[in-house]
């Protein structure tokens, strides 16, 4: 299909984490102000809860058609879980040829572009040293080898060397840019017998939370006893107390310079790298006095709105109980379509499902489930703006598409995001939700309101089967398994209702009762496999004859019964026999078996209240059925192959 605009594609995870989503913003901003379009292809966590749980989260980019995209963006850290960041890198090498730049981590045949880390951290250390006159500063850094962590520890080195200040090496601690390792660091500068530095910087606002925390614990007083700093300006940063002295990420600005660069490799232009500076944001764990987080709050009233006064946290949120108690597909989706409001503002929300999605009819303890990739054609079951819903059960789509509304002619450039749909590894479709031309991204109360859709989804799964195991169950408990006729016990349930109904309307009833000739000859004389062709192929017969008003039965081993209340004259029982009779000849005739295919056939044909019960319509058939297997008899003698019902 063709496209109007160009399509930037960015590979990314948990695209509403702070870091994530101010990148968004200005690669956002800087796409839409060249006219591209954005695919954000995200995964809810960028950490494994499970094994099957993130491999059903990974699925989301095995949907990338690479031949739709004119360029891509990845962020190889946000997908480096059990090196799923080289598994992402190896597959653009072999399926693209276009441009593709890496975010902050080198990759060879790749541009790339990195976030000014030094530069940040330096001037936080230099706040340290500058206006709290400290000289002992020690320093947690992130995981050994990173590149962040490296950038990290050579601005707190640099912040030294141009204050004229020693670097001690036993003040340098590694951590894991998360809250794991205040602790042993915090006992190791007591343990080491030294006093405590003056001040412990940090290369992220979870490690100087972590750093807090253990001093805490012992008694040790922030900032009072002594300073703690941190980097990356995060929500807990800003919230923690004593809040965090920190410093925003140039993030936005590494988005911007991101797009420049793909679109100078697109429209083959020259391009100049300018890197922003770094706002540090001073706070009170440094020993100033700024309530950061009330600053915040009123230079932006609905700061992070969205993700701490969701109605989707309110006590009165029943959206999972009213999605699971839904039996039906389509009330699901219409009352899933309602509860949409919870996310916020958006301006397109997608539901795409896979065809078959919830394996109906399949073995539950089967592993042959989708689990990687998806269905060749899509199911665009829901379309939901805010103020309308689309809920089609049969508008389908070829998957290399990704979304038609990628191609639809749009005034101003759009970004979609494709966030997978799943419970653990089983596959379930994806949806995709856009903001029209706004540079944001979707926000926290997003993603859990897509857990519930998920794990809603699967509870409708597991009732739609259940519901198909009991109608087979029904089914089988009136169904003949070997002819797919009704059985002795469908025969009971339905040729009394049909013969209640004709009593109660005053009308004809008709039954036909036929028994096979010969089968017990069959079975003993060619065996049981051919004893069950000569069943089917009655069964076969009595089916055809039948129309729509007639119903059949096999109501024992050889015993076939056709009932009805629509027949009106005798000439047409003489019909339907001779059908049968004709049907079986023309299987003889062709199935060139060693033996031949008959039935004897009696009927019982009058108004419905001439007799009390069926089982008196079944005695009257039964005594024409027997004389017609007597005059059988008398013409084949024992001879049952000498004649092929001529």
């Amino acid at each position: 299909m063709r496209k109007f605009r160009k399509l930037l594609g960015v590979i990314i995870a948990q695209s509403d984490s702070h870091n994530q989503s101010k990148f968004l913003e200005g690669v956002f901003k800087q796409a839409f102000k060249l006219n591209y379009d954005v695919a954000v292809f995200s995964t809810f966590s960028t950490h494994k809860l499970s094994d099957e749980w993130h491999e059903g989260e990974l699925n989301i980019y095995s949907l990338i058609n690479y031949s739709a995209l004119d360029g891509i963006i990845i962020l190889p850290d946000t997908l480096a879980v059990d090196g799923y960041d080289k598994i992402i890198e190896a597959e653009i090498k072999k399926k693209f040829r276009k441009p593709v730049v890496s975010v902050d981590i080198e990759i060879n045949g790749f541009e790339n572009v990195h976030t000014d880390d030094i530069q940040s951290i330096k001037q936080i250390v230099s706040h340290l040293i500058e206006e709290h006159k400290m000289t002992d500063i020690a320093f947690m850094t992130g995981t050994k080898g990173h590149p962040h962590a490296t950038n990290r520890l050579t601005g707190y080195y640099e912040a030294l060397i141009e204050h004229n200040l020693p670097i001690d090496q036993s003040r340098v601690f590694y951590g894991d840019f998360w809250y794991n390792e205040g602790e042993n660091v915090v006992k190791s500068l007591i343990e080491s017998g030294r006093p405590l530095p003056q001040a412990i910087a940090c290369g992220s606002d979870a490690m100087a939370i972590s750093v807090c925390e253990a001093l805490k614990t012992r008694g040790i007083r922030v900032p009072e006893d002594i300073a703690v700093t941190g980097y990356d300006s995060i929500e807990s940063g800003v919230n923690y107390v004593p809040s965090i002295t920190s410093a925003n990420l140039p993030l936005e600005n590494t988005g911007v310079r991101t797009v420049n660069l793909i679109h100078s490799k697109i429209a083959g232009t020259e391009y100049k790298d300018l890197i922003c500076g770094t706002n540090v944001v001073i706070a009170k764990s440094c020993g100033c006095s700024v309530n950061i987080a009330e600053k915040l709050r009123t230079e932006n009233e609905t700061w992070r709105d969205d993700d701490q006064h969701s109605r989707f946290d309110s006590s009165y949120n029943f959206m999972l109980e009213a999605l699971i108690s839904h039996k039906d597909y389509v009330g699901y989706m219409h009352t899933l379509c309602w509860y949409a409001y919870q996310i916020g503002y958006f301006e397109n929300y997608y539901l795409c499902m896979c065809e078959n999605w919830d394996n109906l009819g399949g073995n539950e303890l089967a592993q042959d489930y989708l689990k990687k990739g998806y269905t060749k054609k899509m199911n665009l079951l829901v379309q939901k703006k805010p103020d309308y819903a689309y809920v089609e059960p049969n508008l389908y789509f070829d998957v290399n598409e990704m979304l038609p509304a990628i191609y639809e002619r749009r005034p101003k450039p759009t970004a979609f995001f494709f966030t997978p749909i799943h419970f653990n590894d089983r596959c379930f479709g994806y949806s995709v939700i856009s903001f029209g031309d706004k540079p944001v991204s979707y926000t926290t109360t997003y993603r859990k309101w897509t857990r519930y859709v998920c794990t809603s989804l699967e509870s409708l799964r597991r009732q739609r089967n259940l519901q198909y195991m009991y109608k087979k169950m029904e089914e089988n408990a009136v169904t003949d398994l070997l002819t797919g006729i009704y059985n002795r016990n469908g025969f009971n349930l339905y040729a009394n209702q049909i013969f209640s109904e004709a009593k109660e309307s005053n009308q004809k009833f008709t039954l036909i009762i036929g028994d096979m000739n010969n089968l017990k000859y069959i079975n003993d004389t060619f065996g049981h496999v051919e004893g069950d062709f000569a069943l089917k192929s009655v069964a076969e017969a009595f089916t055809k004859v039948c129309s729509s008003d007639m119903t059949c039965f096999r109501i024992g081993g050889d015993e076939y019964v056709i009932v009805s209340r629509t027949i009106l004259t005798e000439n047409e029982i003489i019909e339907i026999t001779d059908s049968i009779t004709r049907y079986l000849k023309n299987i003889n005739d062709t199935a060139d078996k060693p033996y031949s295919v008959s039935i004897s056939m009696g009927w019982y044909f009058d108004n419905a209240d001439k007799i009390d019960s069926i089982e008196h319509a079944v005695s009257i058939a039964d005594e024409k059925m027997f004389a017609a297997k007597e005059k059988y008899k008398r013409n084949e003698g024992f001879n049952y192959r000498k004649s092929h019902s001529k």
